[in-house]
């Protein structure tokens, strides 16, 4: 979450550079999870995936890696685990987008599967 005050444009080459180094993956906002989801992205509206699951996990805080190898039930993976369907769906050819809006709910993933 940026600074209410402070606008996208000033951020935006660091997004694009990260994305085009393969430091993370964005995955854009659609108003509807209706195809073409294309037509209704929301280019300034995403959430940021590590490209590596790992290197996400190795940036976690000392006792939470302990917490996550000891299996611990009670850490909350959600993140973790989204981060990792985001790379799988990358990394298989997919281009994933979400969907979140007040009147519709969350959609963490929607993906186009193209029917030869």
């Amino acid at each position: 979450m940026l600074d209410k005050e402070l606008k996208f444009d000033r951020y935006e080459n660091s997004f694009l550079w990260l994305k085009d180094a393969g430091v993370a993956l964005p995955v854009y906002n659609v108003d509807a999870p209706v195809i073409p989801l294309l037509a209704s992205k929301s280019s300034n509206v995403f959430r940021l995936f590590s490209s590596d699951t790992g290197l996400l996990t190795s940036a976690y805080p000392e006792e939470t890696k302990i917490e996550l190898i000891n299996k611990n039930g009670e850490v909350n993976n959600g993140a973790h685990f989204e981060n990792a369907v985001a790379q799988q769906l990358t990394a298989n050819g997919f281009e994933p987008y979400f969907c979140k809006k007040k009147n519709i709910g969350e959609m963490d993933f929607a993906i186009v599967i193209k029917q030869n």
